[in-house]
């Protein structure tokens, strides 16, 4: 499963009659048109994610580009960063109306870029496209939240637009699969446009009640997300670049350090107990995961043979996992309430890391090919434990009237870690097989690498305080 999930706040606990009512709110007369159009501009985001992501081995492939394999989801987090917090800052000065409108158009427009590259430059400039105007919808929608809804039903709206990744999860994979195997992947990035203008039609005459006008601030913190952005990416191409790679390396970490510190909560870099080490956990959390997601499509159909739909099967697995171990969470909650937190986070990280043992045997070996979605499942559930205690545990711990500040860390944090996992993964694997290595060695290599950083997380878990 991809990153673009949201941080969600925690809804407050009611009985089944006021659940109700609180349903029928958010389709009321009023804001029915409004919620169609906002769950379908999540849903785009989930569409593409669930479909466009399988197609990505069999794109960079036919484009040559397997050496840059990692970048494919390097650059569409990177500019999702940016994109975010740009999007989110201009929402706030004039209403979401423009930064979805224009997000919605990047989005299309960097779709279409992207499916019809005949190289990776313009194949990696469409994806950075896609997540520049994604992070822009996003953030507009959770805008048209806030003011569109008043504090009762906002919590069922923030539901709602959660459940709009069921579906896709489940079977955007293997359609995406079977569009990319019997016709061509070009069509999967394609497909996803109408749905853009759809959305686009039901949404942004709905969000014209909320336009104003305002100056535009927080300049500062923009500026220091696309530092930050360039600093990681600066350091992702160190590590594929022998001779300037150091210089590389430390000009994107003069350029990436001094953007956190501005961005994230002092002592995030090293984990110090509270709010930081939450802040840090995400990050390193999806460092892991996305970092070996993206690794398991490859390597299905590079050492297993699969064909695009058998490689979905296991984002489809751990789709059905995260969302299996989302609502236990959801029952445990219910019983303990905050209590088990912590130790959540720790089972989590011990699951995703069992998980990625599971599929690089499955991968690396000559065992039974379906172990492969079977660990992956693993380790789907062993990100959503982590995933959404971890979020509950920081927004928790939030100065009151901070919480929307801490979502956007924990967003900044899951986008470094996304970008990191996946594009160092990438320049290693590169690495490694133009040294003539094997491309088995060279994928052991890269879940090696994620497996470390998972247990690297698993030891940090207990520094977060519930």
């Amino acid at each position: 499963m991809t990153s673009h999930r949201q941080t969600q706040f925690p809804a407050p606990r009611r009985s089944v009659d006021v659940r109700c009512a609180v349903s029928a709110r958010v389709f009321d007369r009023e804001r029915r048109v409004l919620t169609i159009g906002i769950l379908l501009a999540i849903a785009c985001f989930a569409v593409e994610g669930m479909g466009v992501v399988p197609a990505l081995p069999t794109a960079v492939r036919e484009l040559g580009g397997l050496p840059l394999f990692g970048w494919a989801f390097s650059a569409f987090m990177l500019a999702w960063l940016v994109g975010t917090i740009g999007g989110g800052l201009w929402a706030d000065a004039c209403g979401p109306r423009q930064p979805m409108a224009v997000g919605l158009g990047a989005f299309g427009a960097g779709l279409l870029l992207a499916g019809s590259a005949h190289g990776m430059i313009q194949f990696l400039a469409g994806r950075a496209l896609q997540g520049t105007g994604g992070g822009a919808v996003i953030a507009a929608a959770y805008v048209a939240i806030a003011r569109g809804y008043p504090d009762a039903i906002r919590p069922r709206m923030m539901a709602l637009t959660a459940s709009t990744w069921i579906l896709p999860a489940i079977g955007g994979p293997a359609i995406s699969g079977a569009i990319t195997q019997w016709i061509g992947w070009r069509y999967v990035f394609a497909g996803v446009v109408p749905f853009l203008v759809i959305t686009a039609a039901v949404l942004l005459p709905q969000l014209r009640r909320f336009d104003v006008r305002a100056p535009v601030a927080g300049g500062g913190r923009l500026l220091a997300a696309l530092w930050a952005a360039v600093g990681c990416g600066l350091m992702i191409a160190s590590s594929g670049v022998r001779w300037v790679g150091v210089a590389m390396l430390a000009a994107g970490l003069a350029l990436l350090v001094p953007s956190l510190r501005r961005l994230l909560p002092p002592g995030t870099l090293r984990a110090r107990p509270g709010l930081a080490a939450g802040i840090a956990t995400r990050g390193v959390l999806t460092f892991s995961y996305f970092g070996a997601e993206a690794y398991v499509l490859l390597g299905s159909g590079q050492l297993r043979g699969a064909s695009p739909v058998r490689a979905g099967l296991a984002l489809s697995a751990a789709a059905l996992g995260w969302i299996a171990s989302s609502w236990a969470q959801d029952r445990m909650e219910a019983r303990g309430g905050a209590s088990g937190r912590v130790r959540r986070v720790q089972v989590g990280f011990a699951l995703l890391t069992l998980g990625i043992v599971l599929v690089a045997i499955a991968l690396l070996t000559a065992l039974p090919a379906w172990l492969v979605p079977l660990g992956w499942a693993v380790g789907g559930a062993g990100i959503g434990f982590a995933y959404s205690a971890g979020s509950l545990i920081c927004i928790a711990q939030a100065p009151p009237g901070r919480e929307g500040e801490v979502s956007g860390q924990l967003q900044l944090a899951e986008a470094l870690g996304t970008a990191a996992g996946t594009g160092i993964g990438g320049s290693l694997l590169a690495s490694l097989e133009s040294a003539g290595r094997t491309p088995r060695l060279a994928h052991g290599a890269v879940f090696a690498m994620t497996l470390l950083v998972g247990l690297l997380g698993l030891a940090i878990a207990g520094r977060n305080r519930s």
